[in-house]
């Protein structure tokens, strides 16, 4: 099957446009994206909200009717950041966006004049390539403190006040109207206390020159007291529902944009194979593009084989492989996943049964969760939902007894694998899905005795330090989606683990390795960043 990308990350910016699938949904997201007030972009991981940001950019940027500047800043290196400094992200952060800002700038031909060089600086530079130097500098020390270097001075970091001041010169005088930042992995969902710096940042920077924008995580994402959704942002889900009436075409035009002519014949001649491919993804671009991209050949005994791997196995390795990674959460992920497989599928699994006995042509994925069950529950299930295994639909629905509780889906894949032959159940269990029949699980079930009285410490950063120091330990290996070959040349040059590799640079991998040119070398450390970067993210 066709070689498909499966992170923005690894596009170059010019393909973008080309590759684009948009709907009304997400036409109306990115308006939210290019209007006059922040927004936030909920969704998890693999649905897409890196390229909307990106569309976004290009979009603003091509416009004439308004001369304003997008400047998309990722901060998915945030993992490695490790200092004495109580500030430290936000000083990251920073340092960050002004040297994206400066660079884009740059890029764009617009004039720094010496008094906006001198407030983005504390060192007082009166030329943008001093600061920018300085911003490097800095960004560097606190990319390399996980080595144990804590020691950053941020000194010469200008005044949030200032910074705001210089932008506005630099739009009165470039006159351009608007800045718009885009900020890619806002923090680390493992890390509470760099969410709250993040949004701290977000709203400090807001003027009537800029406007901020942030993808975020559903469930992990920590807000801190000065931030309020309702009052300091536009708040936008990126959710795709396999009911929605053009669910399917949708998914076929992302996959076409990039099919080989084989792979586009044997979907066309199999359009019900793929129909079941995309439901089983549960509106997941990343997620059905991974599972064309493994099967050898369409057809039915290829489909329920893989429906099978990944959603029996898989998916949910990759989720406990989170607790693996961070043994501070390991206790909960652990026992979500139980929770998920061995209490819920199967009660939706009886519940399936019990309407199919009766002659009711009903099906559910869906299950509630009664408002006051423990916050250690809810936990889990959020971390569930940031996996993408669960979506919560919503918070306040009244189940029996008129109580209230939260709802949610999950992956229609994960439910149908449990079938001897999924393709085949597959079209009479969609179209009898009903999201108003759910199983109910009340506020002190005995399954949650095993955790109700775990305390979560989202203020100590020292596990989450630990389990980064022991996952940049790991081999190479771990990174699933690097292809066999990238794996054989990066091992010759005796490049093993993860730290190794982080540390090596294009220029080394040219050197090193036989028969990688500047290109190629550019393409496997884009293609292992992305895959090292989103394995230490979670």
């Amino acid at each position: 099957m066709t070689g498909f990308y499966l992170r923005t990350e690894s596009i170059q910016y010019s393909d973008i446009l080309d590759l684009s699938v948009i709907n009304s949904s997400d036409i109306s997201i990115l308006n939210s994206l290019k209007s006059q007030e922040p927004c936030l972009l909920e969704g998890s991981r693999g649905t897409g909200k890196s390229f909307l940001l990106r569309l976004a950019e290009l979009e603003i940027e091509a416009d004439e009717s308004q001369k304003s500047i997008a400047v998309f800043v990722s901060f998915n290196i945030s993992s490695l950041i490790n200092t004495n400094d109580p500030l430290q992200f936000y000083h990251w952060m920073l340092a960050k966006t002004l040297k994206a800002l400066l660079n884009k700038l740059r890029k764009k031909g617009y004039i720094v004049s010496k008094h906006s060089a001198n407030l983005l600086s504390n060192d007082e530079f009166e030329d943008e390539g001093n600061v920018e130097l300085d911003l490097r500098k800095i960004i560097t020390q606190f990319e390399s403190s996980y080595k144990g270097k804590n020691e950053v001075n941020s000194a010469s970091l200008p005044d949030i006040e200032d910074v705001k001041d210089a932008i506005e010169i630099i739009c009165e005088e470039n006159s351009l109207e608007k800045i718009f930042f885009f900020f890619d992995e806002a923090a680390h969902v493992f890390r509470p206390e760099q969410q709250r710096q993040f949004f701290s940042l977000f709203k400090d920077l807001r003027s009537p020159y800029v406007v901020c924008n942030a993808a975020i995580y559903p469930g992990v994402t920590y807000f801190g007291d000065s931030f309020e959704v309702t009052h300091d942002c536009t708040y936008r889900k990126l959710e795709r529902s396999i009911k929605d009436s053009d669910y399917l075409q949708y998914f076929k035009d992302i996959v076409f944009k990039q099919a080989d002519e084989k792979t586009k014949k044997e979907i066309e001649t199999n359009r019900a194979l793929f129909n079941t491919l995309a439901f089983a993804s549960g509106g997941n671009p990343r997620i059905l593009l991974k599972t064309i991209q493994d099967i050898d050949r369409f057809n039915t005994s290829n489909v329920d084989k893989l429906i099978k791997t990944f959603y029996r196995g898989q998916i949910w390795s990759e989720h406990t492989e989170l607790g693996e990674k961070y043994k501070g959460h390991k206790e909960l992920i652990d026992w979500g996943r139980d929770f998920l497989e061995n209490i819920v599928i199967p009660r939706i699994e009886n519940y399936n049964q019990s309407r199919k006995d009766k002659g009711a042509e009903e099906s559910s994925i869906y299950f509630w969760v009664h408002k006051d069950c423990p916050a250690v529950v809810k936990e889990s299930l959020r971390l569930l939902t940031y996996t993408g295994i669960i979506r919560k639909i919503d918070s306040s629905m009244r189940a029996t007894r008129k109580e209230l509780g939260a709802r949610y889906e999950v992956k229609y894949g994960c439910v149908i694998a449990l079938e001897r032959s999924p393709h085949a159940e597959s079209a009479d269990f969609f179209n009898n899905l009903s999201i108003k029949k759910f199983p109910e699980f009340g506020k002190s079930l005995k399954e949650y005795d095993k955790i109700k009285q775990l305390e979560i410490n989202d203020q100590d950063d020292s596990q989450y330090k630990e389990s980064l120091r022991h996952m940049l330990e790991k081999p190479i290996d771990v990174l699933g989606l690097l292809t066999d070959w990238q794996k054989r040349k990066l091992k010759s040059a005796g490049i093993n683990t993860l730290e190794e590799l982080h540390s090596n640079t294009e220029e080394s991998l040219i050197e090193n390795i036989y028969q990688v040119g500047p290109a190629r070398a550019r393409i496997m450390k884009n293609a292992s960043n992305a895959e090292l970067l989103e394995y230490l993210s979670g």
